[in-house]
């Protein structure tokens, strides 16, 4: 079964015949030619490339008004929504994946009741876990461990007093100008915001400071007076 943007397949009258393939994405590498020298020299970037994830879907619209009055219930489902979408399945119930779905399926009909075809979603290469969905209270002085080998970019509530204060990751500095009664930090998106007011020009320091590592000892001081993180593991 699917689980796309909030809605199960089971809901259109579809269902996953078999296990899907289990795709690993590509790294995003830059290959350089030396002159004089054998072979290429190969420098990782660190990230990765999208992949696509194939499901081979059944469709029984027998009790939904058959082929003609399921297919808009599937267009809606599949194409009713913009940009990136949350995709879960049964078959890794752990993770969720962003993905979007562009169209282009084609289902084969019998009888105009039952359909056959493939669903492509174009998937970002991160599987985050379900795990790292929820927040943790932090004790200063506390180590986190990420569970995987990736560095995560997590989202991080801060408490303050209207003073200074300052994040400590691993003897990584962050420091926020007069930190508001709450503050919210998106490392992944590089942002800082009081409910809709932007604190950008009130951060000195690398939101990259802020990713959990395999192991992460947080601290902090001045006017932040509790810390709460949601760490979104995740993993390809």
């Amino acid at each position: 079964m699917i689980i796309w943007a909030g809605t199960s397949s089971k809901d259109v009258g579809m269902v996953v015949e078999h296990y899907p393939s289990v795709v690993i994405p590509q790294k995003k590498i830059e290959v350089q030619q030396v002159p004089g020298r054998n072979g290429v020299i190969v420098i990782s970037t660190g990230a990765f490339e999208n992949y696509t994830q194939t499901y081979d879907a059944f469709l029984d619209s027998k009790y939904i008004g058959g082929l003609e009055g399921a297919m808009p219930k599937i267009v809606d489902w599949l194409l009713g929504h913009d940009g990136y979408q949350r995709l879960e399945d049964t078959y890794f119930p752990g993770v969720y994946r962003m993905a979007y779905y562009t169209g282009g399926a084609e289902f084969v009909s019998m009888f105009n009741e039952y359909g056959e075809g493939k669903l492509t979603f174009n998937c970002a290469p991160e599987k985050y876990l379900k795990s790292g969905e929820w927040p943790i209270e932090i004790t200063k002085g506390k180590k986190l461990f990420n569970p995987t080998s990736f560095p995560a970019s997590p989202l991080i509530e801060i408490v303050g007093n209207g003073t200074d204060g300052t994040l400590n990751f691993n003897g990584k500095e962050f420091t926020i100008k007069t930190v508001p009664a709450v503050l919210t930090i998106d490392v992944k998106q590089h942002k800082s915001y009081h409910g809709s007011i932007l604190y950008s020009s009130l951060i000195i320091g690398e939101y990259e400071n802020l990713k959990l590592e395999k192991e992460t000892l947080i601290g902090w001081s001045g006017g932040i007076t509790s810390v709460k993180i949601t760490p979104r593991w995740w993993t390809v």
